[in-house]
């Protein structure tokens, strides 16, 4: 416990609850070196018929604050504030009050403003915008709420700071101050000897001997500044998204492995084998699964609803003799349309269930041998980080999958109803990480949408745009065949 002085020249009291966990100061440290900014969710509501009137309009604002007051009341993490955010060891205060004007904007559009313009510009812009002065104790999540005369949607985009939570803490928050335990204060993370000397090894090694691995991303040098994300998206309706489900679960994969398949082949159609020869590429798993019970008392409830960090990394090679087998196959490409031949869909196929089956592997003794275990090593997450924007990057692209999102639907206590009809998700550019980072999320029964993000001065947008593409027709190209 501390004290601060107050504007009344009198003593107030800091109450610390507990330091950062280890994902929680990995994701300061990149904010504060400017090697990240933040994350957005997005869900388009469709509004209770009552409120959708422009003359209900103070209604809805008291409705939508409701609704986020009793989500903060639910989850800590979105009540505590920051201190010491520049030392090795920052900590989470406890807030004496929160001023939801400065959490929660309206942003109400004239009927000749275009609306889904507006939602992707603001979108896009929330991505690289940054946050208040740290110092200034208030928590990093904002929500911006962007409404058109009696429309019956609105769009709600959450955007936050990673060392907050989590995306899948984001998709929880769509008392008192017992804050949920970092991942190694609940579980212990085993690294065995042979791992941590190889992670070591990786760390030190002469960059004349990084550069002989060619599944590293050297084509797409470390560039931190001038700091621009680039975003694009595209959506995939119900009806194809089902059909893709049933292929997925026919071929024994997810959305997530077809995805990677989908990359692999787009890179290795975009890159030269000279500049690429092979890949590495990450996927994002949630850790909650391994999580023990909540405690009795937690607001949360459920170890999976727990806002907070828990997300590590599953990573994949893919080899030179893969790759090149997938370049033999890119000539079969039909008819200058860029679509999948029937051989090129047999190896997305075993692809793809090749990427299922490596999460599955991880899945099996997740704690074991974890990033986040590693993690547990370093002493100064700010050095980490200005050191590995030095170096070669090593991911050519991450998925990062939040997943189905219950479309809703139920009624509240005033027996409003309401119910999300698409969500999109997306990334900041991360200097050092993956060089291109894709975010899918679906809502029940509505479709698909699947996000790219990048840096403007790392990667080329044509490259970006053209993969993107790609992603978009073979989506369309498997949904048609199904």
């Amino acid at each position: 416990m501390a004290n601060r002085g107050n504007h009344d020249g009198k003593e107030e009291t800091t109450v610390v609850l507990r330091k950062f966990g280890i994902n929680e100061t990995y994701q300061l440290a990149m904010y504060l070196l400017d090697q990240y900014r933040g994350t957005t969710l997005s869900c388009r509501y469709e509004i209770p018929p009552r409120l959708a009137p422009a003359e209900s309009r103070t209604q809805l604002e008291e409705a939508v604050k409701v609704a986020v007051v009793n989500t903060i009341m639910k989850h800590p993490m979105l009540q505590v504030g920051i201190v010491n955010h520049t030392k090795k060891t920052p900590s989470w205060i406890q807030l004496p009050s929160l001023d939801l004007t400065q959490h929660i904007k309206w942003n109400y559009l004239a009927d000749h403003d275009d609306f889904e313009h507006t939602v992707q510009e603001t979108f896009r812009t929330q991505l690289d915008e940054r946050f208040p002065d740290l110092s200034i104790k208030q928590p990093g999540w904002k929500i911006t709420i962007i409404r058109q005369g009696n429309a019956p949607v609105m769009e709600v985009l959450l955007t936050w700071n990673h060392p907050q939570f989590d995306a899948m803490g984001a998709k929880a928050a769509s008392s008192t101050a017992l804050l949920p335990i970092p991942l190694e204060g609940l579980t212990k993370l085993p690294v065995d000897l042979k791992f941590l000397v190889k992670a070591f090894w990786e760390e030190i090694r002469p960059k004349f001997i990084e550069r002989w691995d060619t599944s590293w991303a050297a084509w797409c040098p470390i560039r931190a500044s001038p700091y621009k994300t680039q975003y694009r998206a595209f959506f995939v309706d119900n009806e194809s998204m089902q059909a893709i489900q049933v292929l997925c679960r026919k071929n024994q994969t997810t959305i997530t492995g077809l995805l990677n398949g989908l990359a692999l082949i787009a890179f290795s159609l975009h890159l030269d084998a000279a500049v690429a020869s092979a890949f590495q590429s990450s996927n994002i798993v949630d850790h909650r699964r391994n999580l023990p019970p909540a405690p009795p008392e937690a607001p949360w409830i459920q170890s999976d609803r727990a806002v907070s960090n828990y997300v590590t990394q599953c990573l994949h090679k893919w080899d030179t003799e893969l790759v090149a087998r997938i370049r033999s196959k890119l000539p079969g490409l039909e008819g200058g349309r860029n679509l999948l031949s029937a051989d090129l869909q047999r190896q997305l196929w075993a692809l793809s269930a090749r990427n299922r089956q490596e999460i599955v592997d991880k899945l099996k003794d997740p704690l074991r041998n974890d990033i986040v275990g590693l993690f547990q090593y370093v002493t100064d997450w700010q050095a980490t980080m200005r050191g590995l924007a030095k170096r070669t990057r090593q991911f050519s692209w991450l998925v990062t999958n939040i997943g189905v999102m219950d479309g809703g639907g139920g009624d509240t206590k005033s027996g409003d109803r309401w119910s999300i009809g698409r969500a999109q998700f997306g990334l900041s550019a991360e200097v050092p990480a993956a060089a291109i980072e894709f975010s899918p999320v679906s809502v029940v029964g509505r479709g698909m949408c699947v996000a790219a993000t990048w840096a403007d001065c790392a990667v080329d947008v044509t490259l970006g745009e053209s993969i993107m593409a790609d992603l978009e027709r073979w989506l369309a190209q498997l949904a048609s065949q199904s």
